[in-house]
């Protein structure tokens, strides 16, 4: 059947070209369409006997009413079922021939595309190619090439064209016939793998960067802030070191937001109520975006709750937000809406996504829009429109990652001078009987034991041992997972508590944690760690007995927290 097609498709090419060329074509599958003088006699491909064509009625013009034995009428029929673009051009470029598909896919009124230059769907160098390209099938047979073309309301159609050359008997080339697939849909999936590979490399990257980093960090937060309390109150060191702690907050706060975006961040999920969280945050989100920007809040889905981290829903909005303020200059309105979201995109499959329901928070802003180039990048770490010195590419590619991270996805629409959308769609749960957290009690905090410190990082390990026996705890101080194992088997007295960091060589921190309580029911957990990934590459998925402690931290936040776990230990044994 397709073989047919061909030849009926090439047929039907010479017939609306006779006004060049004229004469009856014959069907040739694999090459050049040649069109030469009608044969009184034409032998049938089906039958061994000699085939008299009939005479048509003299009313009708012959060349435009039959080709071969096939009328017109049938032929036309025949393209317009394609879901293919059939489009003919003749020696000069214009159309001579397109069937309803292919001006469907230009958004054109049939009627509208005979005598069009091809040229007029086609930038200027875009048009350099096909006409490059057409030159050559005045000799070539069976070319392709993928072409942009402009459709009527100004997006492209990606095409997949394939030419064949029309020619009289004696090789004169008179037209090209064109048959156009649309491909925009899989060359949109294919950028989106692009992309997907491209940022989960870069992930890596920063991931790996903002692990070392945080260890770096934690000497330095920890050994100023050992020098700072040496100080008298009055010493103007002080200050000197004060400027160092706040120095090193600031680059806290860019790994933290390198983390989200490589979803290798510590999450603290709980099934929350999203208009809840964005209403109690409007009253914050005014003063930051000023009084030129309007919030409106639409949020009639009520009591229907997601699962995510309460504080990094926050930042989602704070940075849609800040990001829609600085797309309008002279002020605007920033919309947030929360409905009941679509199923994800089922062209785009995601394998990070969870199935089922979803609820869609839409950020809406009437500010400058972005172009196809800035939307495909607005997610890369440390890419900016703005100027040097105000912003550091990091809030776009930080909404990102908290979303992939809880399981959920994003999607942007936007056009310049028309504002731009920011869909966020994150699973649907059951909610959940909200009870008040306990309150914690005062001696949690103070509550001492014994520690076994694993830590493979030496000035790490020296400060979180020197800021535990500040807290007055007792603490055996181990290089790796594997000796700190060997120290729980052969220690006789008491161990209260692993501090442990998840990632070192030999024995992971999971792995440790998880043999020492085999040892040690009892025994205490607590996980130190700059990102959320095991030592294996795969999330850092933590027992809900086990305390987690995001690096760098203070003297005060181990101390805190290494207490906590000690009273819920004791608790839990009673």
């Amino acid at each position: 059947m397709g073989t047919e097609l061909v030849a009926k498709a090439k047929v039907t090419a010479a017939a609306t070209l006779q006004t060049v060329a004229k004469g009856t074509p014959s069907p040739d599958v694999d090459g050049p369409l040649r069109i030469g003088p009608a044969s009184p006699r034409l032998r049938s491909p089906r039958l061994s006997k000699p085939v008299r064509p009939r005479r048509p009625p003299q009313s009708v013009n012959r060349t435009t009413t039959s080709v071969g034995q096939v009328p017109m009428d049938r032929l036309r029929s025949i393209f317009d079922g394609m879901f293919d673009g059939v489009w003919l051009v003749g020696g000069d470029g214009r159309t001579t021939y397109a069937n309803r598909a292919m001006a469907e896919l230009l958004g054109v009124p049939r009627n509208g595309m005979r005598g069009r230059s091809i040229q007029d769907f086609l930038d200027a160098e875009e048009w350099l190619e096909v006409e490059a390209f057409l030159a050559r099938q005045r000799v070539h047979a069976g070319e392709r090439m993928e072409a942009c073309f402009r459709r009527a309301d100004g997006t492209n159609l990606f095409g997949l064209v394939a030419g064949s050359p029309i020619l009289t008997d004696d090789g004169t080339f008179v037209g090209t016939m064109l048959n156009v697939s649309d491909v925009t849909g899989k060359r949109s999936m294919d950028a989106q793998i692009v992309q997907n590979q491209r940022l989960e490399a870069i992930g890596q990257f920063a991931g790996g960067i903002a692990h070392d980093f945080n260890n770096l960090l934690t000497s330095i937060q920890g050994y100023t802030e050992f020098a700072r309390s040496s100080l008298p109150p009055d010493d103007p060191i002080r200050a000197d070191l004060d400027q160092v702690l706040a120095s090193a907050d600031r680059a806290g706060s860019i790994t933290k937001k390198l983390l989200a975006f490589t979803r290798r961040q510590v999450l603290l999920p709980s099934d929350v109520d999203p208009a809840v969280v964005i209403a109690d945050l409007v009253p914050i989100l005014r003063p930051l975006l000023g009084d030129a920007v309007n919030v409106v809040l639409d949020a009639p889905l009520r009591q229907v709750a997601v699962r995510v981290d309460p504080t990094q829903l926050e930042q989602i909005i704070l940075n849609l937000a800040v990001n829609a303020r600085d797309a309008m200059p002279s002020g605007g309105t920033l919309s947030i809406a929360i409905r009941s979201g679509p199923p994800p995109d089922p062209e785009r499959p995601d394998p990070d996504l969870t199935a089922g329901p979803f609820v869609r928070i839409s950020v809406t802003d009437d500010g400058q829009g972005m172009d196809e180039e800035t939307r495909t990048r607005i997610f890369d770490p440390f890419f900016t429109t703005k100027g040097p010195g105000k912003g550091t590419g990091l809030g776009l590619s930080t909404v990102f990652g908290i979303v992939a991270q809880s399981s959920g996805q994003i999607q942007v629409e936007t056009e310049p001078g028309r504002g731009s959308t920011f869909h966020v769609d994150l699973p649907r749960v059951r909610p959940a009987a909200t009870a008040d957290p306990p309150e914690e009690d005062s001696e949690m905090a103070t509550r001492t034991g014994v520690v076994l410190l694993a830590e493979d990082d030496a000035a790490v390990r020296e400060f979180a041992r020197r800021s535990l026996e500040l807290g007055g705890h007792t603490v055996i101080a181990a290089a790796s997972g594997n000796q700190a194992l060997e120290i729980s088997s052969s220690a006789r007295g008491r161990i209260d508590i692993l501090v442990t960091d998840v990632v070192m060589p030999g024995l992971q921190g999971p792995e440790l944690a998880e043999q020492v309580r085999i040892q040690r029911p009892d025994i205490a957990v607590v996980m130190m760690s700059g990102h959320a990934e095991n030592g294996h590459g795969q999330g850092l998925e933590l027992d809900p007995t086990v305390e987690f402690l995001a690096k760098p931290f203070t003297v005060d936040e181990i101390n805190r927290l290494v207490g906590r776990a000690l009273a819920e230990a004791r608790i839990r044994s009673d």
